[in-house]
């Protein structure tokens, strides 16, 4: 019994109190503090000149971008909210109407007389996404690792999500504010492959 009453004195003082987790907004910020910056540094590896916001079409262009923003923030929200039992989260539906939003105004944004598709444009901007994702991925899924440590495949989805969303906001800013159907067609393709990306890596350093 001596044993036992000394393995409890043992724990006891070596027991350090548990940090309570920041509010998801604050989480939210502080991801988004570093993970834009590193977002913009990498996109000088691709990037060109900016947006000319003068240019017929500018407001189809800004509303685009100020819903990307707004379904970025909403997901990382539902991606870290996820993770505490018990909390109400943004319905699935409301970003399926906001995707539907989203391709919506950019169907509308492509000229219906339009010049003829420009591949190596789509390719630029595909890789931009690409570029651009990478850090939000990994710093998205290190702030869910810090969270929580065990997130499921929706909290991996809505992560995904944002930094697709968000990857799309940082293109609407050095692009012109009408497109073509192949470059529409490569910017959906580059947000499936962040979204899946995302759900990949995530699963494969989730911890068990």
């Amino acid at each position: 019994m001596s044993d036992h009453q000394q393995l409890i004195k043992q724990l006891s003082h070596e027991m350090r109190p548990v940090n309570p987790l920041a509010p998801t907004g604050t989480r939210i910020l502080k991801w988004i503090a570093v993970a834009l910056p590193l977002a913009i540094v990498s996109s000088v590896l691709v990037h060109r000149g900016l947006t000319d916001w003068t240019r017929p079409g500018a407001g189809l262009a800004l509303a685009q971008l100020v819903l990307a923003v707004t379904i970025g923030i909403a997901a990382a929200w539902n991606a870290l909210t996820l993770l505490i039992p018990g909390r109400h989260t943004i319905p699935t539906v409301r970003f399926i109407l906001g995707g539907g939003l989203w391709l919506l105004l950019n169907i509308m944004s492509i000229p219906a007389h339009s010049p003829a598709p420009t591949h190596d444009h789509g390719t630029f901007c595909y890789l931009f996404l690409m570029v651009v994702s990478a850090p939000m991925v990994i710093t998205l899924l290190w702030t869910l690792r810090q969270s929580g440590g065990l997130y499921s495949q929706k909290s991996l989805l809505m992560a995904g999500i944002s930094v697709a969303a968000w990857s799309v906001s940082l293109l609407s800013l050095c692009h012109p504010v009408q497109q073509d159907r192949m470059d529409f067609a490569l910017h959906c393709a580059a947000v499936a492959t962040i979204i899946a990306i995302t759900m990949i890596i995530g699963r494969f350093t989730r911890v068990k």
